[in-house]
């Protein structure tokens, strides 16, 4: 049976809804959000604030099984979207892991 890609992506997107930490490059003040969706190359984040395209994050997932080793992965922002009063949705590319 055929597979229908839509979308045609190099990786897999896996829809999530799980929290995360992160800081901007740069700064030492970690702040926490929602990951959306991960793929091998990109990522889909909630945060609470506005960034501008090629703002570089370093985001950590820590899963709540410990035998799961943490993601920490740099990503760059390839767009920021407002999705209501307090929330942004970010759009990133997984530069560095």
């Amino acid at each position: 049976m055929p597979t229908d890609y839509s979308e045609k992506r190099n990786f897999f997107r896996m829809n999530l809804d799980c929290s995360m930490e992160y800081s901007v490059n740069g700064s030492t003040e970690k702040k926490n959000g929602v990951v959306k969706n991960l793929s091998g190359e990109g990522v889909s984040l909630i945060i609470d604030q506005k960034l501008k395209p090629g703002t570089e994050l370093q985001m950590s997932i820590t899963p709540e099984n410990p035998i799961t080793p943490p993601l920490d992965v740099t990503v760059e922002v390839l767009r920021c979207d407002k999705i209501d009063a307090d929330g942004y949705e970010i759009a990133g590319s997984i530069i560095k892991s």
